[in-house]
Parts: structure tokens; sequence; C-alpha cells
């Protein structure tokens, strides 16, 4: 049987979240005020408010963010869910195409930050002793992959990409 290892992180809600509920809130507000004081447009007020609303429903509840890891075997996928409704996956690959499986807490990432062309970070940012990074190609770019791991997904690593897991 092949072994496998899963998680999901939850992304907390940052200001820059925050921010764009604001301004979703504020926008759909002015639309639809707009939409009755307008006078051509004002026989379609009803539905400016429906779709304003519901649209403005859509880009709020899309800030509510998820990443699932899915080790398997020497495999490692990487989803981010919205909403609990919708995945998308950011990341497909062996443990094999990593160059460098670190923690981030390490002197390697303090080299390595500034040499990339793509940041995939997918941590809760609650504690930074179990996150780690990964250098790889990945779509033909320098790409870094933070995520979190406990140690059964360091022995996992370790296990197929031992070579590559620094500590």
């Amino acid at each position: 049987m092949e072994n496998v290892y899963e998680k999901c992180v939850v992304k907390p809600r940052d200001i820059k979240d925050n921010f764009i509920t604001l301004l979703t809130v504020l926008g759909a507000i002015a639309l639809c005020v707009t939409a009755f004081l307008i006078e051509p447009i004002r026989k379609y007020a009803m539905a400016v408010v429906v779709v304003s609303g519901y649209l403005a429903y859509k880009l709020i509840t899309d800030r509510n963010i998820e990443f699932e890891y899915i080790l398997a075997g020497n495999s490692i996928a990487m989803d981010r869910i919205y909403n609990k409704r919708r995945r998308k996956r950011m990341l497909n690959c062996d443990l094999t195409d990593f160059d460098l499986i670190a923690p981030v807490a390490s002197a390697y990432y303090e080299e390595h930050k500034d040499n990339i062309a793509k940041k995939v970070s997918a941590v809760s940012g609650d504690n930074k002793e179990t996150e780690y990074f990964g250098l790889l190609e990945y779509n033909g770019k320098r790409t870094m992959l933070v995520f979190e791991a406990d140690e059964r997904a360091v022995s996992h690593i370790k296990k197929y990409a031992e070579y590559n897991l620094k500590n």
C-alpha cells in the first residue's frame, strides 16, 4: 500500500482581506444607490441590487481560503480551497524535483529567498517552527514553495527525497 499523508491548513484573515471586504461592501452599496438615483437605469434597479449583492457575497466568501497538502508516494500536490466549495490545484510535482527542502527558520531560507521568480506560500502563519520551504523549477520558473510540515510529513519527505532535505 502506498504511503499517503494529507494536511489541511486554514489561512487566517489579514488586513488585506478586511480591506477587500470593506471595499466590496461599499462598492455594492454605492452601485445600488446609484441605480436608484439615475433615471434611465431606475427600472433595472432591483436587478442591479440582486447582481451586486451576489457578486459582493462571492468576493467576500472567496477570501476564506484553506490549503491542502497531499503527499502520496513520491509526489506532492497542493490545492487552494475557496470557501470550502471550490478547489484549485496550485502545484503537482515529484519530491525529487526539489533542489532543496529546509525549515524556514534555517540559514538556507535567508540564502535563497531573493533568488526566486515565484513564491507559493501555503501556511497559516501560526507556527514558524513547522514551516518548511522547497526550491524547484516549476513551469519554467524558479519557484519557492512554503508549507507546514509536522513530523509525519518530514519523515515522508525523508523517505523519498532524503538527499534534498536539510535541517
